[in-house]
């Protein structure tokens, strides 16, 4: 079953709690697609978020790219979806991952940055690429796919940062400081949650 965890930051700027719900690595495509779509759809009716992210490896085949938009048409019908590519995406095809998503209803994030004002919350920036324009006063969270950035977008400023990716760390035999082993042995980025100077990374199961 989808493992939906509760995660909380801190962040001043803002006049209300803004709920987000970041989901990585789905691989639609498989035997699994449909119970990952329906899980997926699940969560965000449970957590009602107001702003839903998709952190890449989002499709394996073109069966994948078919439930992708059924899972983005669903979501987007409750809150606004964005995305950024993995690299299984680039494998499968770039354009028609973005084709697939935004032909759904979502917004691709990769490589750029938007804005967008959340109701009764503020302006938040959503930024596809590490930016280093650090002018920019509204709060600003990083969407990534591999966490390997986290080092780039503490420089340039951010206060979050979401990812996924960790391949090869799929088997987690025991947690230790919200690290996960064996991988973390292996792989710097292979927990749950990271900070440093500031900022905070998320990374997705």
């Amino acid at each position: 079953p989808l493992c939906v965890r509760t995660e909380r930051v801190d962040w001043v700027g803002l006049r209300r709690a803004v709920r987000l719900l970041y989901a990585s690595d789905l691989h639609l495509g498989g035997r699994w697609s449909q119970r990952v779509v329906a899980e997926v759809v699940a969560a965000a009716r449970t957590t009602s978020p107001d702003l839903i992210l998709f952190g890449g490896d989002l499709a394996d085949s073109h069966r994948g790219l078919k439930d992708l938009v059924e899972c983005v048409a669903r979501l987007a019908a409750m809150a606004p979806v964005w995305g950024v590519a993995g690299n299984h995406d680039r494998v499968l095809g770039l354009s028609r991952v973005r084709a697939a998503f935004e032909a759904a209803g979502g917004r691709w994030l990769e490589d750029r940055c938007e804005e967008w004002h959340v109701a009764s919350a503020g302006t938040l920036w959503f930024d596809g690429r590490v930016d280093t324009n650090v002018s920019r006063t509204s709060p600003r969270i990083h969407c990534a796919h591999d966490p390997c950035v986290f080092p780039d977008a503490i420089g340039a400023g951010y206060r979050l940062v979401l990812a996924g990716h960790l391949h090869g760390s799929q088997c987690v035999l025991t947690e230790r400081n919200r690290m996960l082993y064996p991988g973390a042995w292996f792989f710097r980025w292979n927990g749950l949650r990271f900070s440093e100077a500031g900022s905070t990374m998320l990374v997705s199961r």
